[in-house]
Order: C-alpha cells, then sequence, then structure tokens
C-alpha cells in the first residue's frame, strides 16, 4: 500500500526541468560534522517536529561544539521552543515559497530576505527532516535548499525525486518507515549515531508541570481521567463529533471516567462542545496550557483517545497508553513505534472522514484501561 502521493505524478514538464537543473553528483562516505555548522530543516507541523526530535539530538551529539539551528514553520515553532539541542530558529511559511508555473507570492520579500540571512550564516549542512510527496513540495524543497549556497544537502530521495541532494537515503512509498527512524536513517547516513537513543521528548515548562498537576487535582470524582483529542488539521483525518460524544458518555457510565479535552485554536469551538456535553465531568484545556504541556498533562492521565495528529506523537513521547484513530494509509509513517497505543482504522475513501464504529472504539478504551488497572 503506497502512503503518500508520487512527487511525479501531475508534475509539469517545467517542474521537472527544474528538477533536472536541481541535480548535483552525490557524495560517498559522510560530511564533517563536529565543529560544523548545521541547518535542520523541517517546515512543516507540530507533530512532525516532535518525531524528529531524535534525530535533531543525534545531530547534536555528533556536533558537539559547532552550530546547529531549524528552519520551520511559525506552527512549529511552538513545539521546538525549549528544545536543548537547538541553537536558534528561524521560521518560514512554505506557501511563499515560489513554485514553477505560479506567480511569485506577496511573501516572496520574506523568503529572499530568510535566504540572505541562512547565506550570511555559512552552514556547511543542511538535512531536511521531511519526504517529498508532491511535484510542489520537490521543486520547493530544491529551490530553498540550493539558494543559499549550502555546499552539502542531505534529505530522503523520495523516488529519485531528491537528485538534488548530495547525501540521501531512498524513500519507497510501498515500503516505508515510520517518521521517527526514516530521520534516524536519514543521520545515521551522515555519521551521526551517537548513541542517543531513538526516544521522543518534550519539555515543559516548571509552571507548565504545576498546572497540569493543579488541572489533574481539582478534577471532581475518582475515576480515570482520560485526554481526548477530537480535532485534526485535515478534514480526511476527521471522527464525526457526534461519536467521541457517544464514547465519552459509554466511558463515564461504565467506568465513571472524567476527561480533559486538549487541541490547538482549530479546535477550540469542538472540545468546548463536547465538555458542555460531558458537563462537570470534563474540562476543556484548550487555550489554557501549550503543546508542551500538554504532555504533562496526558502523562497524569490514565488514557488518551485522539486522532492522526500532533497529540498522538506527544502521547507516544508521554508513554502512556492510548487508542488512536488512524487512515489506513498513514499507519506506515505514523504508526507509534510502542505497544503502548492501539490504533484503529478506517476508510480510505478519498476526502472522507474516518467511518470507525463508536463501538469498536469503546471497546479499544476499555481494554487499555483494564491494562492501567482501571476497571472499575
Amino acid at each position: 500500500m503506497r502512503i503518500a502521493p508520487s512527487p511525479w505524478e501531475g508534475m509539469t514538464l517545467l517542474q521537472r526541468a527544474l528538477l533536472k537543473a536541481l541535480v548535483t553528483a552525490p557524495e560517498a562516505g559522510a560530511p564533517p560534522l563536529a565543529g560544523s555548522r548545521i541547518l535542520a530543516v523541517q517546515i512543516a507541523g507540530m507533530g512532525d517536529f516532535t518525531l524528529a526530535v531524535p534525530a535533531i539530538r543525534a545531530l547534536r551529539r555528533a556536533n558537539p561544539s559547532g552550530t546547529l539551528d531549524l528552519l520551520t514553520s511559525e506552527k512549529a515553532k511552538g513545539a521546538a521552543l525549549g528544545c536543548p539541542h537547538i541553537d536558534a530558529i528561524e521560521t518560514l511559511d512554505a506557501r511563499h515559497i515560489p513554485v514553477a508555473g505560479v506567480h511569485p507570492s506577496a511573501g516572496m520579500g520574506e523568503v529572499i530576505s530568510l535566504i540572505r540571512k541562512i547565506r550570511r550564516r555559512r552552514y556547511g549542512l543542511a538535512v531536511n527532516l521531511m519526504g517529498l510527496y508532491s511535484p510542489r513540495g520537490a521543486v520547493r524543497m530544491g529551490w530553498l535548499l540550493r539558494s543559499p549556497g549550502i555546499p552539502r544537502l542531505a534529505g530522503r530521495n523520495t523516488l529519485g525525486a531528491g537528485a538534488f541532494y548530495h547525501y540521501s537515503i531512498d524513500e519507497d512509498l510501498a515500503a516505508p518507515l515510520n517518521e521517527r527512524d526514516a530521520h534516524l536513517v536519514l543521520v545515521r547516513r551522515l555519521g551521526a549515531d551517537g548513541g542517543g537513543g531513538d526516544s521522543l521528548e518534550t519539555w515543559p515548562s516548571e509552571e507548565e508541570e504545576r498546572f497540569a498537576e493543579s488541572i489533574a487535582r481539582k478534577m471532581p470524582g475518582q475515576g480515570p481521567l482520560i485526554a481526548v483529542n477530537p480535532g485534526t488539521d485535515r478534514p480526511e483525518k476527521d471522527w464525526p463529533e457526534e461519536r467521541f460524544l457517544e464514547v465519552m458518555r459509554a466511558l463515564r457510565e461504565r467506568r465513571s471516567a472524567r476527561f480533559l479535552l486538549t487541541g490547538g485554536p482549530a479546535e477550540a469551538a469542538l472540545a468546548a462542545r463536547l465538555a458542555e456535553g460531558l458537563g462537570p465531568h470534563a474540562l476543556d484545556t484548550v487555550g489554557k496550557i501549550g503543546y508542551q504541556g500538554t504532555a504533562s498533562l496526558m502523562r497524569r492521565c490514565d488514557l488518551v483517545l485522539t486522532t492522526d495528529t500532533a497529540a498522538l506523537h506527544l502521547a507516544w513521547a508521554a508513554g502512556v497508553r492510548g487508542v488512536a484513530l488512524f487512515r489506513k494509509e498513514n499507519l506506515g509513517r505514523y504508526r507509534p513505534a510502542t505497544d503502548r497505543i492501539t490504533c484503529l482504522t478506517g476508510p480510505e475513501a478519498e476526502g472522507s472522514t474516518l467511518d470507525i464504529p463508536a463501538d469498536e472504539v469503546i471497546r479499544a478504551c476499555l481494554d487499555r484501561l483494564d491494562q492501567t488497572g482501571c476497571s472499575s
């Protein structure tokens, strides 16, 4: 089963010509890392950054006296703040990067300014910690990485679309690695295998830890505490609101469960409605605690119920038991490498929401609660 679109599907002749013009000769061996100036590039979401942390940590261990900066999205910056392995963070809206056949955007000035800043910093190596899954993505990334004149580029050569990398690993969409593991294979190709392990990390502040403890302690009742993250950033990953409510009510009836609703600003209205539907047995935490703090909340919960979104990776990092709702084609890249989280799958029809029966989710949640000792 292919887990992402081919970057060659729908690629125009002009885009193919641009990629061909960006092709560079691959280099053998590994680049010098110790004492180098390295730019890690991860222009994606908060959860994507969390999955990249083990690779970033490995790069830092291989380059303790050098520089390791991050180029990411404004959204993912919230997940990267406080990361002990990074020296500086720059942000970029990928939509502003020019694409062949499209007029430059209003944000083109931001891109040019960033490229000049990157050029002045004289990085010796840029490492792209994302695959190339669309014509636009491949051309944009090739153009962005080559423009500042960084002498060595590394990344995942998705079906040959990453021929502009000097160092790469081949990415087979029919047999995908988990995103965390793909990043680690790439940095090991670069010689960054310093024994840092593959565990995910979070860095809640002391204030966030205190706030999470206060919330958990003040929740009324004695039943299991369940974190529910009902929203996603893509409609095809959504699970119907009424089914979340059905599951929560069943767990309340059978186990006296209590609920913490989590999510980002885009899920605020949904989380508020679900919390209202459970009355005093649910608390909406959206906007009250940040991304890293949400991991603190999860560590104080008996279970996490989430869609395939950043909250899933936080639950994995927190080491809690969970139930995750997936589209089948996303399992390969995003399934947590832990037996503590049950992954349930729904249909793959393009544009449809998940159609996992509520009864199946209830059974999975009860099973996980039994494993935590919350059987009454």
